[in-house]
């Protein structure tokens, strides 16, 4: 199949999904980001699978040109779409897909639902595959761009026992301090999710940051009472 074939299959079945009340609400919420159709996120995916079931599988080049297509959509449910098409394949997917196409998804209409939807669905899994990738990383925590940085501090994020620790105490010591709060979140999403497995670590990374954002730091400080909970 083309990947015009999984883009009209997509907007065949999720424009009569539309509803008008629940699309200003979900754009207000989002901060005006984009234009939504207004159709939920259980309700996109049950028609997606529908929609998708007979397409068959999808080798990455055509993926690449789908996801791209969907993503120049105004609606934002197809730009979800397109992370959910790319989750679907995450497990296939080359060391190449990060900086093509996803290092520039990340940054077109960037907003954290997009870019969150894009690290679970595509940084975590492709990196936790192909560890050499992390020279990438470091590459986006050098860009100034808080959306690839975001996207980098947070690539660790769901593998329990197997985190790197070490990498990502020093990947968040590079922005402890820093007040966006976009990247104080993500580092204090990242430490509370590392508190799980290596509470004394985080603990000795709070302590020895004491300029950590108050963002961070609160997320961190939630993740140490929770380890600590018999």
């Amino acid at each position: 199949m083309t990947a015009e074939s999984w883009v009209d299959a997509t907007v065949q079945a999720l424009e009569p999904l539309a509803c008008r009340p629940n699309a200003a609400a979900m754009r207000a919420y989002m901060k005006d980001v984009a234009p939504f159709l207004g159709v939920t996120t259980p309700g996109r995916r049950a028609a997606q699978k529908a929609a998708w079931r007979d397409l068959g599988a999808i080798d990455e080049p055509t993926l690449t040109a789908a996801t791209a297509r969907l993503w120049a959509l105004p609606e934002r449910e197809y730009q979800y779409g397109a992370c959910d098409l790319i989750d679907r394949s995450g497990r296939h997917l080359s060391a190449g897909f990060l900086a093509d196409p996803v290092e520039s998804l990340l940054t077109a209409k960037p907003w954290w639902d997009t870019v969150d939807s894009l690290g679970n669905a595509a940084v975590s899994p492709v990196t936790a595959r192909h560890p050499e990738l992390v020279a990438l990383m470091w590459t986006w925590l050098d860009t100034g761009d808080r959306w690839l940085i975001r996207a980098a501090l947070q690539h660790q994020r769901g593998r329990k026992a197997d985190t790197d620790f070490a990498l990502l105490y020093a990947m968040c010591d590079r922005f402890a301090a820093d007040r966006e709060f976009f990247i104080a979140k993500a580092i204090g999403w990242a430490l509370r999710d590392a508190t799980r497995w290596d509470p004394r670590g985080v603990q000795a990374f709070v302590d020895a940051h004491p300029a950590l954002s108050t963002v961070a730091r609160r997320e961190a400080v939630r993740g140490l009472a929770r380890s600590s909970r018999p």
